[in-house]
């Protein structure tokens, strides 16, 4: 997506704006929405209509590439804004609804398990498709972006319909006297829950790396030998990543608990901004794929994040507690358009550096969290 945006448009601050976008989607609607979503009997009907509205946006973006004219052209970059804010809005409340009905449907010491799965199952699968369908539309001068947007619009319709296999039983009615306001919600579990305030703690720290999303493919590109089939390649590095650590860290959460899976994965993701600086200095892009290799921590940090949340509270407190977790990060991801600002002035060593320092004090956050399968938090909840 930063390359597409890059390619329509030479505003850098732009770049900024798509971690911001990302997390409010991912953050607000969740919570605004988590009310209906703990008081739905059935949570997997909204995971069929949520898999199924994220593809709406990638359809449109296909239609207005490949028939783009003048006019269009011009305002291209706040339509993609707009349906890219769109996609997140409804990724948010997707993930809300998945890790819902994962809370409901997966007992604690099996989580791990399902994520080690969807990182050996789904990356691979992810790989083949880049490198049998992706590789001809962008190993070429001016990669074909509507094509890549119409494939992912059309699998994310046809995936929708596995949330029709699940089995789910029906939840209790709650009593009008026990819903609340979402945003009142959230802060009454704040107020009561320690261990809730300090994941949200933890939570805004992870997400630091994440300010620097856009610009880890900038720095790629900038470098000497650089060459368009290379973003095939870091999408199939980020992959393998991504499936290398989900394995560790599921098998670490399903035998040791969730907070030593967390503890590794923040300490992995605390070098993630390291790296690329280390390759940056070595002046050629051929060795550039082991950053996005390593980025592959990111996107599992964040799973088991929420996997220990889970842990924190009954299966009906479950969407409160998520959208609240994700919400504690959207403070942190605005500072994403200043981290391009300081990168334009003064080069991409001190944001790294910065972003890296406060990844470091996430993982010491994890020093002090409990372990939610502990005699100490059972007896107490």
């Amino acid at each position: 997506m930063p390359a597409f945006l890059d390619s329509i448009t030479s505003t850098g601050w732009l770049s900024g704006l798509l971690p911001p976008i990302n997390r409010l989607g991912q953050s607000v609607t969740p919570l605004l929405l988590s009310g209906r979503l703990r008081d739905t009997p059935l949570k997997s009907r909204w995971l069929f209509r949520t898999t199924m509205l994220m593809g709406i946006p990638f359809l449109a973006l296909s239609g207005m590439v490949a028939w783009s004219g003048t006019e269009l052209q011009r305002w291209m970059p706040l339509i993609f804004l707009f349906l890219y804010a769109v996609f997140f809005a409804t990724t948010g409340m997707n993930q809300a609804v998945f890790n819902t009905i994962q809370g409901k449907l997966i007992i604690a010491n099996r989580r791990g398990r399902l994520i080690a799965i969807a990182g050996y199952v789904g990356s691979p699968v992810s790989i083949l498709a880049v490198l049998f369908i992706m590789r001809p539309w962008v190993d070429q001068s001016s990669p074909k972006f509507w094509a890549v947007f119409l494939f992912t619009g059309c699998v994310f319709l046809i995936a929708s319909f596995c949330a029709r296999f699940l089995r789910e039983s029906s939840d209790q009615p709650i009593a009008p006297a026990e819903r609340r306001r979402p945003v009142r919600d959230a802060i009454y579990c704040l107020q009561n829950d320690r261990h809730l305030r300090r994941m949200c703690m933890l939570s805004g720290l992870i997400a630091c790396p994440m300010v620097l999303f856009p610009y880890y493919q900038r720095l790629g590109r900038s470098l000497p030998d650089y060459e368009n089939h290379m973003l095939m390649t870091w999408v199939i590095c980020q992959n393998v990543g991504a499936a290398a650590f989900s394995w560790f860290a599921g098998m670490i959460a399903d035998s040791r608990g969730t907070r030593s899976a967390l503890r590794m994965l923040t300490l992995a993701a605390a070098l993630s901004p390291i790296v690329p600086l280390v390759l940056w200095q070595a002046g050629t892009a051929d060795w550039y794929w082991i950053t996005f290799l390593w980025l592959g921590t990111v996107p599992v940090t964040f799973r088991m994040k929420i996997n220990y949340v889970l842990e924190l509270t009954a299966p009906r407190q479950h969407p409160i507690y998520i959208s609240t977790t994700a919400l504690s990060t959207t403070p942190i991801i605005f500072l994403s358009p200043i981290a391009g600002v300081m990168i334009s002035h003064t080069g991409y060593v001190l944001p790294f550096l910065l972003v890296s320092a406060a990844a470091a004090v996430s993982w010491a956050v994890t020093l002090f969290i409990i372990e939610p399968r502990s005699p100490e938090f059972q007896r107490s909840h």
